[in-house]
């Protein structure tokens, strides 16, 4: 009976062979990558642990290099240091000898201050005790040695030092040459063996009142020992890097600077010894021998710790004082650097091998996907059909029965096709209403917007954009759209009925690019709860509203002149013109004719004068007036105002006079500002009573304006009509001096043109104290 075998599916002998074979080549890769990380990282590691000894080497170099470079440069200035401190101690006892004398030269005699001056400064030790001052008189006496006080009050010019130098008499010399100086002598030191004499320098310094001079000194070689010890609490405080520091040891082995708990400063460790038996400080004595010093390696114990650490130092010598300098590191961190970058090796491994294995299960589920693959091939039409079917849907095109294998899919789509066909005309009606709807809500002349109930904008037309400056792409909410509504009660009125839309326009303030607009808006609600706003723009409509005011006050002042102001003059001319051809002239005396003659001609010309001023007013009214600014002679406009006005001012008796700047020039209409100074002055002479005076004054203000003045001694002008003047309102009109008759527009004319030329006018005036018109017109640069 034969074996019945074990059905099995072949993509799962196919899957499970892949597995195997994959997992196998998997294992090999790690090894290998395991392998090379390795060896790259044993190579990085003694690339390191050079690299590390090197900058560490390099680092306490540069520390030792540090403090010899130190020494050097204080041994330099050592001589130096010792005389600018024997002359500062020399200037401090002087201090002290002029403050007393000053103090007793008028009770005390010389010898009581000399005394005084001993005691203050016999006491004085400096430089660690060893210094002390000295005084000798001019003739060689010595007057203060308080370390030999026996030879005090003696005659010393015949002392001489250990070379046989006569050290008073230079001393003496050098203060009477040059009043203060150093003189070097060669003097057995008390502490020291009888037989050396060693160099000493003294500074002296003279002070005349008393004839005497002062001094002290010092031994080079006790400087060199300050010196030195300065130096080694330089060297005992100076500290590097994490543990290290600088130590001092002498040629023959005594510490000078030494950082240990064991020895101290002053042993001899000629001898010492580290734990693996290198004598330390013989092998030093080798190096600085050696030029430029050298490296030692030895073991040491760790500050603060017991731990013994191998180290590394540097050696050099100072043979001028006998020293070695030396400074050390400790080369363990190397080593626990490189144990620790071994830890991150292993950890930077594991994780490596964490993501190989995540790749190996992807490559095994991208098998088991592949193998899964073929037993679906059958539904593939199905979804061919479905991803077919959503394109046809989107764009109308009509499914294709060659695409499909199936004939089950291929009997259903006629009846699909045909839903395709009506949804795409359908869709196309839609599309075409929603672009004539586009179309006029972007291009209508009215400015819209659609909101929903969160106040988000869902559609803004173009009219929108334009007028109220906001780019296609911005955003906008209709928060931000009300920030440009005026806080006032109408604006208010519109928001509050943006909760309930009753379609009612109102007028609003708007405030836009272009300034402040007035604009007629209203507000709909849609079925879907959508709000839409309409509104034009109405700014136009109220300036012409404005303008046809102004239009029909215009017209009511010239009937008012017409109808009033003209019909006065004229009555005047009928009745005198009459009465002179209803009589015979002979029976007139000739001062009849020439009084009814001079009322006849008062009365033309105060119409002529009324019919100018009024042409002017309306040409300025309409806007017709052209300006032709040019570099006008100001000296030239006001002569020929005053020609002109020169019979009428003869004839009241008033004083005509100017005070023009030289040669200057303003920058107007000279045609224009011929009639505001000619307005201005006839109002002067108007209103001046007879030996009077009109004076018109020009000069330029701050380099950039031209100030013209017309100044009058009359009558003066009242408050209320010095306020409406100054303030753009009409002046009404009174009557001269002379019972002259007005219609109020001369100043009206003379502010529009005055406006018209950029400039300013305001007057000055009171009752009875006469008026001061003033002009301001700004004055450009002159160009050629």
């Amino acid at each position: 009976m034969s074996k019945k075998l074990q059905a099995r599916s072949l993509s799962v002998i196919f899957f499970n062979n892949t597995v195997v074979v994959s997992i196998f080549l998997g294992l090999m890769v790690a090894a290998i990558f395991i392998l090379f990380e390795v060896r790259e990282f044993n190579k990085d590691a003694e690339l390191n642990r050079e690299l590390g000894l090197q900058v560490k080497k390099a680092q306490v170099k540069s520390e030792v290099e540090k403090v010899i470079d130190y020494i050097h440069f204080t041994r330099l200035f050592m001589e130096k240091r010792m005389e600018d401190n024997l002359k500062k101690r020399t200037y401090e006892a002087l201090s002290v000898i002029n403050n007393i004398y000053n103090s007793n030269k008028d009770r005390l005699s010389k010898s009581q201050i000399i005394a005084l001056i001993k005691d203050a400064l016999r006491p004085i030790r400096f430089n660690n005790g060893r210094g002390y001052y000295f005084i000798v008189s001019l003739e060689g006496k010595e007057l203060l040695y308080p370390v030999h006080p026996e030879y005090e009050g003696k005659g010393l010019l015949e002392l001489k030092d250990a070379k046989g130098n006569y050290v008073i008499r230079d001393e003496i010399n050098i203060v009477k040459g040059q009043g203060e100086g150093f003189v070097q002598g060669y003097w057995v030191k008390p502490d020291t063996d009888k037989q050396n004499a060693f160099a000493k320098t003294s500074f002296v310094k003279i002070y005349k009142p008393l004839d005497l001079y002062v001094g002290c000194g010092d031994y080079l070689i006790d400087t060199k020992k300050d010196i030195q010890e300065d130096v080694k609490q330089r060297i005992k405080h100076a500290r590097f890097g994490k543990n290290g520091y600088v130590f001092v040891n002498t040629f023959d082995g005594v510490a000078v600077v030494i950082d240990s708990d064991k020895y101290k400063e002053g042993d001899t460790v000629w001898e010492v010894e580290d734990p693996y038996g290198v004598k330390v400080i013989q092998e030093e004595w080798k190096d600085v021998n050696k030029p430029g010093g050298g490296f030692i390696d030895y073991h040491w114990v760790k500050p603060g710790t017991n731990q013994i650490a191998p180290k590394i130092s540097f050696i050099k010598g100072v043979n001028e004082w006998q020293w070695m300098i030396g400074a050390g590191v400790y080369i363990d961190e190397i080593e626990e650097k490189i144990t620790k970058d071994r830890g991150l090796l292993y950890i930077r491994m594991l994780r490596k091998g964490g993501v190989g294995i995540l790749l190996i299960i992807l490559v095994l589920i991208a098998i088991f996907y592949l193998n899964r693959k073929n037993s679906i091939l059958i539904t593939r039409n199905f979804e061919i059909f479905i991803s077919k079917l959503r394109i046809a849907v989107k764009s109308g095109k009509l499914l294709e029965s060659s695409d499909y294998s199936l004939t089950d899919i291929q009997g259903i789509l006629g009846p699909i096709n045909e839903m395709i066909s009506e949804k795409t005309v359908s869709e196309k009606k839609r599309h075409e209403n929603e672009l004539r709807f586009r179309t006029i809500f972007q291009n209508v002349p009215l400015m819209l917007i659609v909101f929903d109930k969160k106040g988000k904008i869902i559609f803004r037309n173009n009219e929108l954009n334009k007028v109220l400056n906001i780019s296609r792409g911005q955003i906008v909410s209709i928060t931000s759209l009300l920030r440009i509504l005026p806080n006032n009660k109408s604006n208010k009125d519109f928001v509050q009925k943006l909760k309930s839309p009753d379609g009612q326009f109102r007028e609003i303030d708007i405030i836009t690019s272009s300034g402040k607009r007035c604009h007629n808006w209203a507000a709909f609600m849609t079925e879907m709860g959508e709000t839409i706003l309409s509104g034009f723009d109405i700014t136009e409509l109220h300036l012409q509203k404005e303008k046809l005011k102004a239009s029909n006050t215009t017209k009511d002042k010239v009937l008012s002149v017409i109808s009033h102001d003209l019909h006065g003059p004229f009555n005047t001319i009928i009745g005198f013109s009459k009465i002179l051809l209803s009589q015979d002239t002979k029976k007139l005396s000739i001062e009849k004719q020439e009084r009814y003659l001079k009322h006849i001609l008062s009365s033309s010309k105060g119409m002529h004068t009324m019919l100018t001023n009024l042409l002017n007013w309306a040409r300025a009214q309409s806007g017709e007036i052209k300006l032709y600014m040019v570099f006008s002679d100001i000296s030239i406009i006001v002569n020929e105002v005053f020609k002109t006005l020169l019979p009428l001012a003869e004839e009241k008796q008033i004083e005509l006079t100017n005070n023009l700047e030289e040669d200057m020039l303003i920058y107007t209409d000279a045609s224009l500002m011929r009639i505001v100074l000619q307005n201005l002055v006839a109002n002067g002479i108007k209103f001046t009573n007879s030996g009077g005076k009109v004076t018109v004054i020009a000069k330029k203000i701050h380099n950039s304006n031209a100030q013209i003045q017309v100044m009058d001694t009359g009558i003066g002008m009242s408050e209320e009509m010095v306020n409406n003047f100054n303030h753009g309102e009409s002046v009404k009109s009174k009557r001269g001096t002379n019972n002259e008759s007005g219609t109020g527009l001369g100043l009206i004319i003379c502010r529009d043109f005055v406006h018209n030329m950029n400039g300013t006018i305001e007057v000055i005036s009171s009752e009875n104290k006469g008026s001061t018109f003033t002009i301001t017109i700004p004055l450009p640069e002159k160009s050629n």
